[in-house]
């Protein structure tokens, strides 16, 4: 019994040394000293041992950190983190706040906030001024989870996940104003290996968005989630050089998006093996023209090869909107083997798109002379340049008696439509 009772006592000791409090090194936390290298010394002080920062109650004043090997974090409740309004206190060239760079095995929890500031580096008309961007990046990177912890107010990208595998977010929120620019939720990078579950993401720009630049994007699964955006819920690309796969949208609610799923295909990669499912997707954002879901091959430049979308699934979706969906490939790149089975799209009114030009994923992009724009066409569901599409089990209800046709086809090969049933005023 004596012996055992010693083997606990060191090994309560041995543990507690691995507990590092950043007021053990003279952080404040009174939201007025800036707490920068007192957090930092902790942060440097734990990864020579190995262990667990503890952030405690308060409000800490930070500029850039450095996130260090062998080190996890962990926020009390009512811990805060507050990005400085002072761009001098951000050391790095882009100026974020946080920078994880080959961390392997490291983790973030905890009931705490980062706050970015946001609003301070945008003016009143939401034009963006010189800001941190992105605000947290993670970089090639293994093995790391994020729970619990509330993200709000970023200045910029709030989390840009690069050149990372077995990253798992689980349980937190991003909450950004709805007319932050380009405060992306999460951006997935050349990353491989992602989960995203059980969060809140409610952004100014992309809540999830997947880019393949200098290698894959495989193996995301977002599920049980909440997704709201001014723009894209899920969007693929624009960045879509290489290859996005595997991935797989379950389980989750996607409200007030001026895009429910959109996929852009302007790099010359390929989308494939993907699949939407039990999805809630709600339009309802300022914007003229919405998507619940739009995919589309075109180029960005001129001399770019044209992209290959292919055996991508949409099933179990409820969706309301005023808008269509819209799917268009090229003549020079048909979609490939593309399946909707049991969609319902509640109309509730008819947004005129007799004006519309197809979205372009950025308005820098401008449209090239060999673009196809099928968005004007008078339909719920527009689809061209296409080879191999089921459509099975599709119901659009309408609020209002309806100009448009059900379903428009353009240079559509091996359609199999099955039970695809319109009815007009049947929700009132």
């Amino acid at each position: 019994m004596v012996v055992s009772a010693l083997l606990l006592v060191h090994c309560t000791t041995k543990e507690d040394t691995r507990h590092t409090s950043i007021k053990d090194f003279g952080a404040k936390g009174d939201s007025l000293t800036l707490d920068t290298k007192a957090i930092q010394d902790a942060l440097d002080h734990a990864s020579a041992i190995g262990g667990t920062v503890y952030i405690p109650t308060g409000t800490y004043r930070v500029g850039t950190l450095l996130w260090k090997e062998n080190v996890s974090i962990h926020f009390e409740t009512g811990a805060m983190l507050v990005g400085s309004t002072s761009l001098e206190d951000y050391t790095t060239e882009k100026k974020p706040l946080i920078i994880a760079e080959r961390l392997d095995n490291v983790s973030m929890t905890g009931k705490g906030i980062i706050d970015g500031n946001g609003g301070v580096f945008w003016d009143e008309n939401f034009k963006a001024l010189e800001r941190p961007e992105p605000w947290i990046i993670l970089k090639k990177c293994r093995n790391v989870t994020l729970r619990d912890v509330k993200f709000q107010n970023s200045p910029s990208h709030t989390i840009r996940l690069e050149n990372s595998e077995d990253v798992k977010f689980d349980g937190i929120s991003i909450i950004n104003p709805f007319k932050g620019p380009n405060t992306d939720g999460i951006d997935i990078v050349d990353s491989k290996n992602v989960l995203i579950a059980n969060s809140l993401i409610s952004t100014g720009d992309d809540a999830i968005c997947l880019k393949s630049q200098r290698d894959t994007v495989e193996n995301v699964v977002v599920t049980n989630c909440i997704l709201e955006s001014d723009d894209a819920a899920i969007k693929f690309g624009t960045g879509s050089k290489i290859a996005t796969r595997f991935c797989s949208f379950t389980n989750t609610v996607i409200r007030r998006t001026r895009y429910g799923i959109s996929l852009f295909m302007l790099d010359g990669g390929v989308f494939e093996h993907n699949n939407f499912s039990d999805l809630v997707i709600e339009n309802a954002s300022r914007h003229e023209y919405q998507y619940p879901i739009f995919i589309d091959i075109d180029k960005r430049v001129p001399d770019r090869e044209y992209g290959i979308v292919r055996d991508n699934s949409f099933s179990n979706l409820k969706i309301v909107t005023d808008g269509k969906i819209l799917i268009s490939g090229h003549p020079e790149s048909h979609i490939r083997d593309l399946s909707f089975n049991n969609i319902t799209m509640h109309v509730k009114n008819e947004a005129d798109f007799t004006n519309a030009n197809k979205p372009r994923g950025n308005k820098n992009y401008p449209k090239l002379e060999t673009s196809v724009d099928l968005s004007s066409q008078p339909a719920h569901f527009v689809l061209g340049y296409a080879k191999g599409v089921l459509l099975e089990d599709i119901r659009v209800f309408s609020d209002v008696s309806s100009e448009r046709r059900d379903l428009f086809t353009q240079e559509v090969d091996q359609l199999d439509k099955n039970n695809f049933k319109h009815t007009s005023q049947s929700w009132k």
